[in-house]
């Protein structure tokens, strides 16, 4: 009877009579296997900044928009506030035209009166 390359121990005993080329190749495979979970949490980091990155570049735009909106307002209210202070100085000005031409027309009609 031969004797197997591979022993199957006892329960909780370490693996024995491994040959080498066995072993060097488990090495291997869990070079590989950290390697690609070592990847994997590299690409997470990457990801959760990426995201955090672009979560606070958005912040700052919206903050920019704000800005630029609350100076157009501000911008638009002055720009109101001007039209009608130039609006009732227009009235006032229409007031006292009316005024002038009433007095203008009682004076044409004096004239007129002390002609005729």
């Amino acid at each position: 009877m031969e004797k197997p390359l591979i022993t199957i121990p006892e329960r909780d005993a370490p693996v024995t009579g491994m040959p080498p080329e066995v072993k060097s190749r488990f090495d291997k495979i869990d070079n590989i296997l950290i390697a690609v979970v070592a990847s994997v949490l590299v690409s997470l980091v990457a990801v959760i900044i990426s995201v955090i990155g672009l979560f606070l570049d958005q912040m700052r735009y919206n903050n920019a928009a704000y800005s630029e909106y609350s100076g157009k307002i501000e911008s638009v209210e002055t720009t109101q506030k001007i039209n009608e202070e130039f609006l009732r100085q227009v009235q006032e000005l229409s007031e006292q035209n009316k005024e002038q031409l009433e007095i203008i027309k009682k004076l044409l009609e004096e004239n007129y009166e002390i002609i005729n």
